[in-house]
């Protein structure tokens, strides 16, 4: 077995686009349990954060641009479709440079944001996978929300 070039820790959270955002977030939570952490809104779509024990889920509006030939936005890959699959690693930047270096195109350069650095890499169907590390050490994504 060969050693891999990617240091996954934990599986962090899966992230859905859905139809209808507020419908979704009521079937979670008063059908399946699920309990709210998080929301946010950006320019034309919201996401919000639920979490059940360990499964931690993050659903998406639908985003208004629907162009494919618009560039990787990094917070809303929706020109590669969803689901999204998000995995934390314990360096991104030493993570990125090994892919790299490895042959593996990432989709978008690595992102800093004050909770968080990511960077995207598509499985060979085209998923998006988010490779982070969080700032403060967490493993999940609704962690930044406790």
């Amino acid at each position: 077995m060969t050693t891999p070039k990617v240091n996954v820790r934990c599986f962090s959270h899966l992230g859905i686009s859905v139809s209808d955002l507020d419908l979704s977030v009521r079937f979670y939570t008063e059908i399946l349990g699920f309990v709210p952490r998080f929301e946010n809104a950006e320019e034309g779509w919201k996401r919000v954060g639920l979490a059940l024990g360990d499964i931690q889920l993050e659903l998406f509006s639908p985003h208004p641009a629907t162009d494919s030939r618009q560039p990787f936005d990094p917070f809303y890959p929706m020109s590669y479709g969803r689901p999204k699959i998000a995995l934390t690693v314990d360096d991104v930047v030493e993570t990125h440079e090994r892919l790299v270096a490895g042959g593996i195109e990432p989709l978008c350069p690595v992102v800093t944001t004050p909770m968080s650095k990511f960077f995207f890499v598509a499985d060979p169907d085209g998923t998006p996978i988010q490779l982070h590390e969080f700032t403060g050490g967490q493993q999940r994504v609704t962690e930044l929300f406790v």
